[in-house]
């Protein structure tokens, strides 16, 4: 791989990081004005990291803008010494939670696995004889 390929490729995986980390910080913000709302935010979750995986063509394309999701609403959710807290312990606040890492996971399951993770290899590569 050349260093293009290798700087595209990491140009699009902190994109998605970034976008990652945008779905979490608004859904954080408006999952608290109905449960129905909040099952929104969750399905949007769940088409934006569905949607990523399918754009970059590899699971890994799902998976970093899922973690960024959890590390967004992850540190949301932790009250700071002066008492701010953005996602509560609230009936909304754990389906915003738990519904959002169930959903960003099921997200990553579904991308199709186009190429070893390890290697880069794709699966259907003939392989060395020994």
């Amino acid at each position: 791989m050349d260093g293009r390929g290798g700087a595209a490729k990491g140009a699009l995986y902190g994109l998605l990081a970034v976008g990652g980390a945008l779905v979490g910080l608004i859904g954080a913000f408006q999952y608290n004005r109905s449960i129905l709302v909040c099952l929104l935010v969750v399905a949007f979750t769940f088409l934006a990291v569905r949607g990523a995986g399918w754009a970059s063509g590899a699971r890994t394309g799902a998976l970093v803008p899922a973690v960024a999701w959890v590390v967004t609403t992850g540190a949301l959710s932790v009250s700071r010494p002066e008492g701010d807290v953005i996602v509560t312990n609230s009936t909304g606040g754990l389906l915003f939670l738990f519904g959002g890492v169930v959903a960003a996971l099921a997200a990553v399951l579904l991308t199709p696995a186009n190429a070893s993770f390890l290697t880069g290899l794709p699966y259907d590569a003939p392989t060395r004889p020994r």
